[in-house]
């Protein structure tokens, strides 16, 4: 068997092992062959009394049964065996069995989503088959996003239990977020108003929990300056707050009115709490923040907002004074306490609907041209006040909203100049506007903070989809600090993480704490991100460079299993520390994964996150930039999918293992470069707006030039058109087309850019990856491949002999040389290279990869 046959029967192995482990999907079932299509959840879809689509627990009841039929187009009719009845869209979701299959509501394709599971698209809609619930008799929908386990099916002739879902990607060190990260933190509002009150034992501990490295580690925190209300009430109800946020919402201002003295004996209980952090942390960073100005510098005498709230409420002649009361508040901090903010942030949300008089809490409405206003006032106050304060803008609840107040600012020239920082929440937010956030405060050289989120929802469940929103911000946002909202709160366990009573001044720690300690206690200020591509999973390095910390999420109830070639370390020590919070554990010891030969193998139960630090870990001296003639993974920038071609079509879809029309090779030609996949198939434009995967060659069509934009992201440009590759209606789902559209102006443009990234390669136990010093040391053979800057270097015993084969990675003899002795140097082009060595007196065969440079 020649060696191609080998490598090839290697791969051919590695899916049939994994078949037979994950119970693989049917992705083509045959005719008249009755099937079960089962849920994620295990649950088998069937009709309800009423004909309504369903998931159940198994029964083997008829109505359980369901046959494929294909149109001979690419969908599919699946129907209840031995009947006609069709499952089908009606109305705009919901899904039944109904008699009548003649239009494109009943008619189904198939995606794979991993080696475990598909997706299953209905053509009328274009969205996905999915459940809101796993449990028997849920109700089956026809209009979900494809992206939640809940809408992912597998497909057999009997019944099986749901699959371990199995993700396989790759941590590359070089591939790191450019600035490295500040920390973690949290709001002082309004639960420092309350526990600041406490007495200085329970203080004590939970700011220990809160801020030391023993513990939650946070190191960041929000300050309030409050603006105050009316004392006499004169235009507004008394404690109005009580109604919507509580007493806690109720902040005393330092003024009473324009004329009145500053009273600093105001705001006790914040400051107290905010003293004891500095105490715990001399290394704090604190960032003040308003919500409303006093209430007799506004429209409406009240600080919860104007008469209506889609109008400013801060008055413009009293910019001036609102600016000096801000900066006199931080001065006296810092004189007093010797609290210097880093940041002062005038505005919280100020561009929404529900900041409004006799409110649920202090808030004010600044249209985007009055915050530019309002900056130009508060920056020359600032400067002449020795601080080194900078300002911090614009905080809006949604990352869409925030985007268009950085492009207003650019468009002023002047506001951009005046931040010093862009700050935002991801209360709303899509990772196309997060990512066009991070290239904003990019192009513009501006820190960025995601400053303030939270959520609701029920039991670790709601807790872990917050888990999800802060991962996504870290990949997409990027954010050089995550900043919690609440830390105590009472009567919920979802938007805080001690809940407590402040009457009683008790309190404990809840799910959400322990979920966030998997983080933030292991991943510390000074650590780098790493580019991974996979949204349920975070890698750091730490500061020293010595440890990776690697956070795993399981959002679902069906088990998961995160395979991780981390071959591109030159080392990784022998000590990995794990730990898990699931619905039965918090921070408790984690065993269940696997190290060897460079692979990670992690198996996560359901709802469930855990946190590996692999410590003594050193990186190879490699840097990120493109090479040719090694294979990448295309993908957007704004989501998790890899660019594909099929049949002619360029398109996202979610990545598979092994599949060569999402592998891509650039060429050099002239400035410009060839992009062709392992299929063969050339990306193209052929003059229309949808790219096109091409088999035959067109130099003409086929240059692109590609450009870091920053951030280690490109922007693809047609030479011919100089059109980029851009998002089909800026859609960021499986099945999006990609065609070519002009890059424009903006940096704000991720729905045109895109990510290289190495793809994994975990092809069997004799194929060891990595950069440099890819192939350990063999007790039998006693050889070490080691790949140097254009050059192969062998190394063995005096006395061996071995022959050395070198094939590219379709398989192709590059070429072969035997090497004798110690040390035998193999020149050779920059690239990756399958690399076999046969001992001539044993016969051993060792397989390596090995990246040339």
């Amino acid at each position: 068997m020649n060696f191609r046959s080998i490598f090839l029967f290697s791969i051919v192995l590695f899916y049939t092992l994994s078949t037979i482990i994950c119970q693989s999907q049917i992705v083509e079932p045959e005719t008249d062959t009755d099937y079960y299509l089962i849920h994620s959840s295990g649950n088998v879809i069937e009709e309800s009394f009423d004909s309504r689509a369903i998931i159940g627990e198994l029964s083997g009841t008829n109505n359980q049964y369901v046959q494929f039929v294909p149109d001979g187009f690419g969908y599919y009719w699946i129907k209840i065996a031995d009947q006609q009845k069709y499952m089908a869209l009606n109305g705009s979701w919901n899904t039944y069995f109904i008699t009548d299959s003649t239009t494109d509501d009943s008619k189904y394709s198939f995606e794979k989503v991993s080696s475990s599971f598909i997706r299953l698209k209905c053509k009328a809609n274009g969205k996905y088959l999915g459940t809101d619930n796993t449990t028997n008799g849920s109700y089956v929908y026809s209009d979900k996003s494809g992206s939640d386990s809940k809408h992912y099916w597998y497909i057999s002739e009997q019944y099986t239990e749901a699959p371990v879902d199995t993700m396989i990607y790759l941590i590359n060190p070089a591939a790191k977020y450019n600035n490295a990260f500040e920390g973690w933190g949290v709001s002082l509002c309004w639960w420092a108003n309350m526990c600041g009150k406490w007495n200085d034992e329970k203080i004590n501990e939970i700011t220990n929990w809160l801020a030391s490295a023993d513990n939650l580690n946070y190191n960041i925190f929000r300050y309030n300056i409050g603006g105050g209300d009316d004392p006499l009430n004169r235009n507004c109800t008394p404690h109005h707050m009580a109604n919507g946020k509580g007493l806690r919402a109720e902040m005393e201002g330092f003024k009473d009115s324009i004329n009145a003295d500053y009273n600093w004996t105001r705001d006790s209980a914040q400051r107290k709490i905010m003293l004891k952090i500095k105490e715990k942390r001399p290394d704090a960073i604190f960032e003040a923040f308003s919500n409303s100005a006093p209430y007799y510098m506004t429209y409406s005498g009240c600080c919860a907002g104007n008469i209506s709230a889609t109008e400013d409420n801060l008055k413009p002649e009293f910019y001036d004074e609102f600016a000096h009361y801000l900066v006199d508040v931080c001065k006296f901090y810092k004189d007093s306490f010797g609290i210097e903010f880093k940041t002062l942030e005038p505005f919280n949300e100020p561009v929404t609907n529900y900041w409004a008089a006799n409110g649920g809490q202090e808030g004010c409405y600044f249209s985007t041209q009055s915050q530019i206003n309002f900056l130009k006032q508060l920056s020359p106050v600032l400067k002449a006040s020795g601080l080194n304060t900078i300002i911090a803008a614009s905080d809006e609840t949604s990352a869409e909203q925030s985007v268009t107040d950085f492009k207003a600012y650019i468009t002023d020239s002047i506001a951009i100049d005046i931040i010093g920082q862009w700050n935002t929440h991801t209360y709303s937010a899509t990772n196309q506007a997060r990512a066009n956030l991070r290239a904003l405060s990019t192009a513009y050289n501006k820190p960025l903070w995601m400053s303030e989120v939270g959520a609701g929802g029920t039991g670790i469940s709601g807790n872990l989809n917050v888990a999800q929103k802060l991962m996504n911000d870290i990949r997409y946002l990027r954010p050089e600090a995550w900043i919690d909202w609440q830390y105590v709160e009472e009567n919920n366990d979802q938007w805080c993480l001690l809940q407590g009573d402040f009457n009683a001044q008790t309190y404990q720690r809840v799910k959400n704490y322990y979920i966030r300690y998997q983080f933030s206690h292991y991943i510390k200020a000074g650590s780098h991100f790493l580019s991974v591509p996979n949204d349920q999973m975070l890698a750091a390095l730490s500061a020293t460079g010595d440890s990776l910390i690697i956070v795993v999420l399981n959002n679902s109830s069906m088990q998961v299993c995160h395979q991780i070639d981390l071959s591109l370390f030159s080392k990784i020590g022998n000590n990995i520390d794990a730990t898990i919070t699931s619905e039965t554990t918090n921070n408790a010891t984690f065993s269940d994964y696997n190290y060897s030969n460079s692979q990670l193998s992690i198996n996560l139960p359901g709802y469930s996150i855990a946190t590996l630090v692999l410590s003594g870990v050193e990186e190879n001296n490699i840097n990120n930039e493109l090479k040719t003639d090694i294979p990448y993974l295309i993908l957007s920038r704004t989501a998790n999918l890899v660019m594909q071609t099929t049949n002619g079509s360029v398109f996202l879809n979610n990545f598979q293992y092994g599949d060569s029309t999402q592998l891509w090779k650039l060429t050099s030609s002239g400035n410009e470069y060839v992009i062709k996949n392992l299929a063969g198939d050339y990306l193209t434009d052929d003059d229309s707006y949808f790219a096109v995967g091409s088999s035959l060659i067109n130099p003409s069509n086929q240059a692109f030039s590609i450009t870091n934009i920053g951030d280690n992201n490109y922007k693809i440009i047609s030479e011919i058109s100089g059109n980029a590759l851009d998002l089909e209606g800026s859609n960021n789902i499986a099945g999006t087309k990609i065609g070519l559209y002009a890059y424009g102006n903006s940096p704000a443009a991720s729905h045109r850019q895109w990510m290289f990234m190495l793809p994994p390669f975990i092809i069997g136990q004799n194929v060891t990856d990595g950069i440099n010093e890819l192939s350990k040391s063999d007790d039998v053979s006693g050889v070490r491949i080691i790949g140097t800057n254009g050059a192969i270097i062998v190394l063995q015993a005096p006395e061996s002999s071995s022959r050395i084969t070198i094939y590219n990675l379709e398989g192709v003899q590059l070429l072969s040389k035997c090497a004798k002795g110690v040390f035998t140097t193999i020149p050779i082009s920059s690239g990756i290279f399958l690399v076999r060595s046969i001992n001539e007196e044993t016969g051993k065969i060792i397989t390596s990869k090995i990246l040339i440079k």
